[in-house]
């Protein structure tokens, strides 16, 4: 799976977040599946690898994201104070926890952001140690562990392959 998600950035034969789930129970995390099976109103914890960043002009400062783990994808919305006390967490996550509230309108469901956290490297711990013929997740670019050998290899391929993100305002 690490090979899959290093060379073609997906995979058949599972998910990133399968693989680290062991860790995110213990934590009261819920998976996306599971979300419609709550109530309105109710607090929850989701994480997921982050799908999509969207901060609409029409939108007053809100925050649009989906996260995406072995079950399905979560929708969250990040109101600006929250945004803008979590940014950092919010925009270099590739693995990212939310608390928030569950709000739901019929059939559609959106975890109201309150509190974000970076739990990308928790990915780390799906590749052997590093070294500069290790294989990286391109979900790993942009972490800490500046000395690291496979980040520097990591940050030189990410440029190359990926255009420059966007810095929300």
């Amino acid at each position: 799976m690490v090979q899959d998600y290093a060379s073609t950035a997906l995979s058949l034969k599972a998910h990133p977040v399968h693989l680290v789930r062991p860790k995110l129970e213990p934590l009261g995390i819920v998976r996306a599946k599971d979300l419609f099976h709550l109530a309105d109103g109710m607090p929850v914890k989701v994480a997921g690898i982050v799908l999509v960043r969207q901060r609409p002009e029409t939108a007053k400062g809100v925050c649009f994201m989906t996260l995406e783990d072995e079950t399905g994808f979560s929708n969250l919305v990040v109101f600006p104070n929250v945004f803008e006390q979590h940014r950092n967490a919010i925009l270099q996550s590739r693995l990212i926890m939310v608390e928030g509230k569950l709000q739901r309108e019929g059939d559609v469901v959106h975890v109201i952001a309150s509190a974000c956290y970076n739990f990308s490297k928790l990915l780390r711990t799906l590749t052997p140690e590093a070294s500069e013929s290790a294989p990286f997740l391109p979900l790993e670019f942009g972490e800490g562990d500046a000395d690291s050998k496979r980040k520097t290899a990591a940050e030189t391929h990410s440029k190359n392959a990926f255009p420059k993100g966007r810095n929300f305002h």
